[in-house]
């Protein structure tokens, strides 16, 4: 009985690395057997969401929440021709790569343009791998500004605070919407010291756990501990941080539209659980290797 106990963390880890394991995995089998391969047409409608997360404001179908799979496949099959960009990183005691997200490009122009931009953010291992964050962003456009404040408060409702944060709509660039873990309409939060007012509060939480598409990823053994040590239990970004942000500018034609939505709650309690995994992966390797030098005689 006492070595059974003494085995079950090894049993914990191995299912939680079998399971990060076969992420990329998975979407390679997609990617080479499903839709994209077989060179199915675009469908010219938009593909619904699964009812996972069901009450959180959609990005293109793609909901905050959703298992990485289920976004995948929808973003997949709306650009059924296109490979999408997959953001592979190594962590500790997971033997191949995980997913730190996805993305699509379409209207390649030159560096850093393009027509159309998504991002899809993902929480790591050891929890299942969940959506947290999309962006998307659309340039190259001729869209007057009146239609799209129209539908973007039919599609998000009446907005929370607004950029300038008192506004009529010929002045507004920004808009934005708190949600609560529901995702139904929450108030703008008690701005801090150094700030204004609750949309600065909010916008800067929208850029919490900031990295390049491709580039160092935030849940990196070497930069999650900077990541979630600047975070706080009481600090509101970490426990109510959740929306949606559309910028637009302020000129009368929209050339640039870009709609975020982020959940840095869920960011924050993935990354605490990978940095406990990662933590108990490195104590574990240190124990093995004490225990294999104590084993080790020197040859005089």
């Amino acid at each position: 009985m006492r070595k059974l106990i003494s085995l079950l963390p090894f049993v914990i880890l191995a299912v939680a690395a079998l399971w990060a394991q076969s992420a990329v995995d998975q979407l390679k089998v997609y990617t080479e057997s499903g839709a994209a391969a077989k060179g199915t047409p675009p469908s010219t409608t938009q593909p619904k969401a699964p009812a996972i997360g069901g009450g959180m404001p959609d990005i293109i179908g793609i909901r905050l929440g959703m298992p990485l799979r289920d976004a995948y496949t929808i973003l997949q099959t709306a650009h059924a021709t296109v490979k999408l960009g997959m953001y592979p990183i190594t962590l500790p005691g997971i033997e191949k790569p995980v997913l730190e997200g996805f993305s699509f490009l379409s209207g390649y122009k030159g560096q850093g343009i393009t027509e159309e931009r998504v991002s899809v953010h993902l929480t790591p291992p050891p929890n299942q791998q969940v959506v947290w964050k999309v962006v998307r962003q659309l340039s190259q456009q001729k869209i007057y500004r009146a239609n799209v404040l129209t539908s973007l408060r039919e599609k998000y409702g009446k907005e929370t605070g607004t950029t300038p944060f008192v506004a009529n709509d010929q002045q507004i660039t920004d808009m934005w919407w708190i949600l609560d873990e529901q995702g139904h309409p929450a108030k703008l939060p008690v701005p801090r010291p150094s700030d204004q007012n609750g949309v600065q509060t909010a916008a800067d939480c929208s850029g919490r756990f900031h990295a390049s598409e491709g580039g160092s990823s935030w849940f990196a053994p070497n930069n999650l501990e900077n990541s979630v040590n600047g975070f706080y239990e009481s600090d509101w970004c970490s426990s109510s941080g959740i929306g949606v942000h559309a910028s637009f500018g302020p000129a009368e034609i929209v050339s640039l539209l870009l709609v975020e939505t982020f959940n840095v709650p869920l960011a924050v309690r993935s990354a605490k659980a990978e940095m406990a995994f990662v933590n108990d992966v490195v104590k574990r390797q240190q124990q093995q290797q004490i225990d294999q030098a104590k084993q080790a005689k020197p040859k005089l």
